[in-house]
């Protein structure tokens, strides 16, 4: 974090002397200074243009050689690789962060998305607190992207990966344009994707024995292949009077056809049931097929010392989906019964109907709109009393049409919210030099917020919040948030489908069986009322530099949660009764998966790691340190972002960009000016939860999720989680490795149920590239190759498969391996060049 002007006394020895080694290695002491020694000094450090103006430090910060070293092709490359450092762990929301460019708000994540590396200057990733102060909801991490002044870059790649297991294939062809100059930035994408499918016999999925008679395997896909195209273009433009203009939009075309099976049928013969698949009109399909529009607005300026911002963003979804059923069979059983029809025919003509199409229409459209403004109120002697205004409103119609068996239900919802909101930062010791020496940094904050909903009434949601930074690198925060939050309109209101011949484990009697599953939305869901509690602390030691600790404790508790239909165990069910079909028999035949809510859900947890980097092999040391690197402009390499080492020292102007530097010698260097040297980074994290709790109402025992309760297919909660991500890049040869690990959980059956062990998980990915520029004189040879990077991933090295066994030991049909996870380890190479 780089410090705001502060005046210190030269009895402030040790102050001093921190400010002094963290400042640009070009800032010498000569034999001048002594002169001065009883006199009040006064140091400025200027903040890099671009940066947020906050007293909130980043949890992460790269700069241009960072970033480089991680081989990413795009901005979301980049957020994939470092997102145990960007995923909120709060509990809330998406987890996806908020996203800045230049220190201002944008009208999505889409404005960067696509951008390439090479173009950024440097990424601050802050936490969820900094998201009060631009007008959102605490529950994201914020992350700015400072760009660089000017670019240039057009660069197309192509991918193509499989499972080791074979069977499927991905491919990807992608082009970007970027020019982003002193006044404007344009940005253009267009990606094409396509995905072949995984069918069961390709997973050697164990079918029933009706099942097996006719192959069933072949008609029924684990993964459903796809086409997927998108485009994404962004313009942006800085204005004389210093006003901003941010202009987005975006198509995505998605098509998914997917096998159900056959259709089937239970007939009776001789008075004895006999259920059997047809295969006379080929399989079951499932088509879904989505377009999706976007256009977005931004604008930022200034009105003396206060900024101001406005966004707008509004998206049309639409999603059509076919899903075919098995049709009536009462003709071929009248057949059966007069004799004369042999009932295991192969074909049965006119007396087997062909199946029949349940579709389903649904248009979601959103118009979000949101206003900001941001400035000083007063100024304490402790230093400037900063608020954020925002007022807001948002509109959503959701419209679907479902027809199953000539019954057309038709659902038209709609909301509209209007918000408003205040923060308030205030200082207690900050620029009070004697209080601060005595008590280091010391701030508080509040928020306080309003929504009203047309179909819900008002929400309230406020907030307290506390930083304290008792010396330089050791940073304490402590959050309270309280909030009303309403399901949202697709919980509500989705359409109604039924999915048939679906595999599922009952747990009730201990088997697999085929089932009905019924999705849709639930108009009887509540307002939730969530309160939230959670204490950080961030340690960036000055004797250690590249190293930083940080630890998080979050404590959750919500009323009225709107949920998923959980795992169907004994339990569910007796809360839910009327949610499962059985036969006479007692054999599980449907579910209906609909929305649920729950009276309660509590959680508590920590979450603690590290990040550690160094550089190597760079001429005259280590280079500066972590305050140098916040404001110094290292270039990017020429081929796909290269690592860079340091230049050497530079002034930099007022705006904090770099000052012109002389050409380096021939001899320092290596080849095509870029500095020699590499570095390693490590991240390292572990998750402890002490409480995951859900009561569904009241006189019901509760659901412990880490003692034998799930919700979930995958089990209940792991008490304890691991994550790891590194890397290591030299002369434009790198890796980065990411991996996460996770105990093994239970799932209790009940007294007449089977319980079921999910064993541990550890899943560990490796991504090797190299910048053929680097590389010996390989593009000399073939000019093709020159500014290009070859890539080469394994996700899931090791191939692990969680394995979930019943109180036998054995593994229930429902979670067979290809059940669990149909890909497994899977190899992609990729091509990426910049023209």
């Amino acid at each position: 974090m780089i410090s705001s002007p502060r005046f210190l006394s030269a009895s402030s020895s040790f102050a001093l002397a921190s400010l002094l080694l963290a400042a640009p290695a070009g800032a010498q002491i000569t034999e001048a200074d002594s002169d001065y020694q009883d006199e009040e000094i006064v140091v400025t450090a200027e903040r890099p243009r671009g940066a947020v103006v906050s007293e909130i430090p980043p949890v992460v910060e790269l700069s241009e050689a960072d970033i480089a070293s991680f081989g990413a092709s795009s901005v979301q490359d980049l957020l994939e690789a470092i997102s145990s450092q960007t995923r909120s762990s709060r509990g809330r929301g998406s987890g996806r962060p908020i996203v800045l460019i230049n220190g201002q708000r944008t009208s999505g994540f889409r404005e960067i998305r696509d951008l390439p590396p090479e173009a950024i200057r440097t990424v601050q990733v802050f936490p969820e607190e900094l998201a009060l102060q631009y007008g959102y909801r605490p529950d994201q991490r914020v992350i700015n992207f400072i760009l660089k002044d000017n670019y240039t870059g057009v660069s197309a790649s192509a991918e193509y990966g499989v499972p080791t297991r074979g069977a499927q294939g991905r491919s990807e062809v992608e082009s970007t344009i970027t020019r982003i100059g002193k006044n404007s930035r344009l940005n253009i994408n267009l990606e094409w994707q396509n995905n072949t499918a995984i069918t069961e016999s390709e997973r050697n999925i164990i079918q029933g024995a009706a099942g097996d008679l006719v192959n069933l395997g072949d008609f029924r896909t684990l993964v459903a292949p796809s086409d997927n195209l998108e485009l994404n273009a962004n313009y942006s433009r800085t204005f004389d009077n210093g006003v901003s203009l941010s202009l987005n939009g975006g198509y995505v075309y998605d098509k998914s056809r997917g096998l159900q099976g056959l259709p089937s049928g239970t007939l009776e013969v001789a008075g004895d049931p006999l259920f059997r698949y047809f295969t006379e009109y080929g399989p079951l399909n499932r088509i879904q097929e989505t377009n999706a529009a976007q256009a977005g607005l931004t604008l930022n300026g200034r009105i003396s010392d206060w900024r101001w911002s406005l966004t707008s963003d509004y998206t049309r979804t639409q999603v059509n989906t076919d899903t075919d059923r098995s049709d009536d069979i009462s003709a071929l059983q009248t057949a059966i019964d007069a004799g004369s029809v042999d009932p295991l025919a192969v074909v049965f003509g006119p007396l087997l109907g062909k199946p029949a199409t349940d579709t389903a229409k649904v248009v979601d459209q959103t118009i979000n709109n949101l206003a900001t403004l941001s400035g000083t109120l007063f100024v304490l002697p402790s230093g400037a009393v900063t608020t954020t205004l925002r007022a807001g409103y948002d509109r959503e119609e959701l419209d679907s049409r479902e027809t199953r068996r000539t019954i057309v239900t038709t659902t038209g919802l709609s909301r509209d919210e209007l918000s408003m909101g205040i923060n308030i930062d205030i200082p207690l010791a900050d620029e009070n030099i004697d209080v601060t020496e005595a008590i280091g940094k010391l701030s508080i904050n509040g928020n306080l917020g309003y929504s009203d909903l047309s179909d819900f009434g008002g929400l309230v949601e406020f907030g307290l919040g506390l930083n304290w930074e008792p010396f330089d690198g050791l940073v304490f925060t402590a959050s309270a948030i309280g909030e009303e939050a309403a399901p949202s309109i697709a919980q509500l209101g989705n359409p109604v489908i039924i999915t048939p011949d679906v595999t599922v484990f009952d747990f009730t009697n201990g088997e697999t069986v085929i089932a009905a599953i019924t999705t849709g939305g639930n108009f009887a869901l509540p307002a939730e009322k969530q309160r939230d509690i959670k204490l950080a602390v961030n340690y960036r030691p000055e004797w250690l530099d590249g190293f930083t600790f940080l630890g998080e404790y979050f404590r959750n508790n919500s009323n009225n949660v709107a949920s998923s239909f959980p795992l169907l165990t004994p339990e569910i069910e007796a809360a839910f009764p009327d949610r499962v079909t059985r036969d006479t028999s007692g054999r599980l035949i449907a579910i209906d998966r609909r929305p649920v809510n729950y009276a309660n859900v509590s959680s508590e947890r920590i979450r603690y790691g590290i990040d550690f980097s160094k550089r190597f092999g760079e001429r005259g040391g280590e280079g500066p340190g972590r305050a140098d690197r916040a404001t110094r402009s290292s270039d990017a390499a020429a081929s796909g972002g290269a690592a860079q080492g340091d230049k050497p020292p530079q002034t930099t102007t007022p705006e904090g960009s770099p000052a012109a530097q002389p050409e380096t010698p021939r001899g320092g260097p290596g080849a095509g000016g870029r500095p020699r040297g590499g570095r390693w980074q490590l991240s390292a994290f572990h998750t402890i939860r002490f409480q995951d709790r859900i009561q569904i109402r009241p006189g019901i025992d509760e659901l412990d999720l880490l003692n034998g309760s799930a919700i979930g297919s995958t089990g209940g909660s792991p008490r304890h989680e691991f994550e790891i991500n590194g890397g290591w890049f030299n002369n434009g040869l790198g890796f980065r490795i990411d991996g996460k690990h996770q105990v093994a959980t239970r799932v209790n059956g009940g007294l007449t149920g089977s319980d079921l062990r999910f064993s541990d998980l550890t899943t560990l990915n490796l991504r090797l590239f190299v910048n053929l520029d680097d590389r010996g004189s390989l593009t000399e040879k073939l000019p093709f190759l020159k500014a290009s990077r070859i890539a080469f991933k394994v996700d899931n090295i090791f191939d692990d498969i969680q394995t979930i066994r019943d109180g036998n030991g054995l593994i229930p049909l429902s979670y067979q391996t290809g059940y669990v996870d149909p890909v497994g380890r899977y190899v992609e190479i990729d091509f990426r060049k910049r023209f």
